[in-house]
């Protein structure tokens, strides 16, 4: 069967013999040394039971074009709803926004003195705050002075 075999792989076989091969690895009598080769055998017997047609080649590539399809029309549409979901949602927060907006009192006066004094309150107001600043900063400079004069920094 060994000297059958290296004429197979060599091409130098007969009809018959690829027949007698063939036979051999369909039986129950393979020997272990050449049971590697009865998956060959076996596939070459399988292919040849396949009738003209049968056999697609690109079957699994369909298959994977088909999900990949499959899986950008389910993306696109999700992203569709996100899509309308968002417009919805800033349509409705515009409208909401429209509608209960309050106008807010920007401060006009109708004459210039009413402005003028309006305008000097709010500077007094500032002065007064700054002014109880300025005095919450007297400790510090005390420190500031002390730290000078034990630094020799002046």
């Amino acid at each position: 069967m060994n000297d059958l075999l290296e004429k197979y792989w060599i091409g130098e076989t007969t009809l018959l013999e690829e027949q007698q091969l063939r036979d051999y690895f369909s039986s129950e009598k393979v020997s272990t040394e050449h049971e590697v080769y009865r998956i060959l055998f076996n596939t070459f017997e399988l292919e040849q039971g396949l009738e003209e047609g049968d056999f697609d080649a690109f079957a699994k590539v369909k298959q994977k074009q088909s999900l990949d399809k499959q899986f950008q029309k389910r993306t696109w549409k999700a992203l569709a709803i996100a899509a309308g979901f968002s417009l919805l949602l800033a349509v409705g927060a515009g409208y909401y926004q429209e509608q209960y907006k309050t106008k807010p009192d920007l401060g006009t006066y109708e004459t210039p003195e009413e402005a003028r004094a309006a305008a000097l309150d709010m500077l007094e107001l500032v002065s007064v705050k700054l002014n109880k600043g300025r005095s919450n900063m007297k400790p510090l400079q005390t420190l500031d002075n002390k730290t000078a004069a034990v630094f020799n920094i002046k």
